[in-house]
C-alpha cells in the first residue's frame, strides 16, 4: 500500500485523504421542530471518542485531550501533552474521574492537526479504567516523544499497568506486510483476554491475561482500499461484529462476523466510514458513520444505521440532527442512543438520541 494511504489509515480521524474529505466547521445542531428531539448531555469534551454505557447505569467517555499545552504548529511534527481524561456521567452526577492521560498532536502536511489518546474506555473495577490508545506511529516513534508516552498505542489501565503492547507487535511483526503503522482503536473483553482492533495495523488482535499480543487475523484490503478495522462488539448469538472503514469509499464499509475458531466472513456491506458498532436491546446491530460524503457542502456529515442480526439488512436511523464528525456510539438497555459528536474539537459533546 502507499505510504500516503496507509498514513491516513493511521491517523483516519483526520479524513482529509480518502474520498477528498475536508474537515469543516462545526455543522448547525439545530433541528427542525417535528424531528426526533436530541439531548445534549455533555458538552466542553476535549476530543471525545468511545462512549460505552457501563452495568451501573454510568456512562464513560475517552477523551484523546488537547495535545501540549504549548504551541506545537510545525508541519510534520508530533508533540506530547498530558491532557487527555475519562469523563463519567451518573445521573447528575458528571466529570471527569482521572487527568492527565497522554495526549499526542500529530501536525499534518497543511499545518492542521488532529489527536491522537484515550480511544476507548470501560470500567476496570476497583475504581480503575481500562483504555485503548490510539497512536497513529510505531514503537521507536513513541520512544522519540519521550517520557510518559509508553501508553499510546496500548490496552492499559489509566495511569497503571500495560495490559498489551499492540504497537510493539506491530512494529515487530507487520502482519499485514505494508507500512509498519499502529493505531488501535476498540476493546473487547472475553474471558480473561481481551480483543483489539488496529486500524493502521489492519488486524484484530488478541491480548492475553500474561500481555502477550498475537494476531487474530488480518484484514484484507477492499479493492484498493486499505481495511481501516474500527469497532468490535459481542452479538447477542455470541459471534463478534467487526467493523471497517475501507477509505470511507462511498458504500464500502464492511461488518464482519466473527467466531473464534474460525476466519472472519463479510456480514454485510453498503455503508460508509463506519467507525462504531452497537448492539440494541432486540439484538439487531447499529452502524456509526463518521463521514458519508454525501454531499459536496456537507463531506463529514455522519448517520446511523439498523443492521439485520439475521440479514444485514440495512435501515437508515433518524438521528434527529447533523452528525459532524462522529466517533463513538453505545446503547442503553431501554434503547436510546448515545453518540459522541463534534470529536475533532475542544468542543465536543455526547448525544442522546430516543430509542428509533
Amino acid at each position: 500500500m502507499s505510504k500516503i494511504s496507509k498514513s491516513w489509515a493511521g491517523a483516519f480521524l483526520a479524513a482529509a485523504v480518502a474520498g477528498g474529505l475536508t474537515v469543516i466547521p462545526t455543522l448547525s445542531q439545530a433541528a427542525p421542530q417535528d424531528a426526533v428531539k436530541v439531548e445534549a448531555v455533555a458538552s466542553g469534551l476535549k476530543n471525545p471518542r468511545d462512549v460505552a454505557i457501563q452495568s451501573d447505569g454510568s456512562i464513560l467517555i475517552a477523551e484523546s485531550g488537547s495535545g501540549p499545552a504549548d504551541a506545537c504548529t510545525e508541519p510534520g511534527s508530533q508533540c506530547l501533552g498530558f491532557t487527555g481524561s475519562v469523563y463519567r456521567i451518573k445521573g447528575s452526577d458528571k466529570g471527569r474521574v482521572v487527568t492527565g492521560l497522554p495526549s499526542k498532536r500529530i501536525v499534518r502536511a497543511d499545518g492542521s492537526s488532529v489527536i491522537a489518546g484515550a480511544n476507548d474506555v470501560q470500567s476496570a473495577g476497583g475504581g480503575r479504567y481500562r483504555v485503548t490508545y490510539s497512536l497513529s506511529g510505531t514503537a521507536a516513534n513513541r520512544k522519540e516523544l519521550g517520557a510518559g508516552a509508553e501508553p499510546l498505542g496500548t490496552l492499559a489501565i489509566a495511569k497503571g499497568k500495560v495490559l498489551g503492547d499492540l504497537t510493539v507487535h506491530e512494529s515487530s511483526n507487520n502482519p499485514d506486510g505494508g507500512e509498519v503503522l499502529s493505531n488501535p482503536q476498540r476493546a473487547v473483553t472475553v474471558g480473561s483476554d481481551h480483543l483489539v482492533v488496529d486500524a493502521a495495523a489492519n488486524t484484530l488482535l488478541r491480548v492475553a491475561s500474561n500481555g502477550t499480543v498475537k494476531t487474530e487475523f488480518v484484514f484484507p484490503k477492499n479493492g484498493s482500499s486499505e481495511a481501516v478495522p474500527t469497532s468490535i462488539v459481542k452479538g447477542s448469538g455470541g459471534a463478534y461484529y467487526i467493523s471497517d472503514m475501507s477509505g470511507i469509499g462511498k458504500g464500502l464499509s464492511r461488518v464482519w462476523r466473527w467466531e473464534p475458531g474460525s476466519d472472519p466472513t463479510v456480514f454485510t456491506t453498503g455503508m460508509t466510514g463506519v467507525i462504531d458498532l452497537a448492539v440494541q436491546p432486540d439484538g439487531n446491530l447499529v452502524a456509526l458513520s463518521y463521514a458519508t460524503g454525501d454531499s459536496v457542502s456537507q463531506p463529514n456529515t455522519g448517520a446511523l444505521t439498523r443492521i439485520d442480526k439475521s440479514t444485514g439488512a440495512l435501515t437508515p436511523i433518524d438521528a434527529g440532527t447533523t452528525l459532524n464528525l462522529p466517533t463513538g456510539l453505545d446503547i442503553a438497555s431501554s434503547g436510546e442512543l448515545y453518540v459522541t459528536n463534534n470529536t475533532l474539537s475542544d468542543n465536543g459533546e455526547l448525544l442522546k438520541i430516543p430509542a428509533p
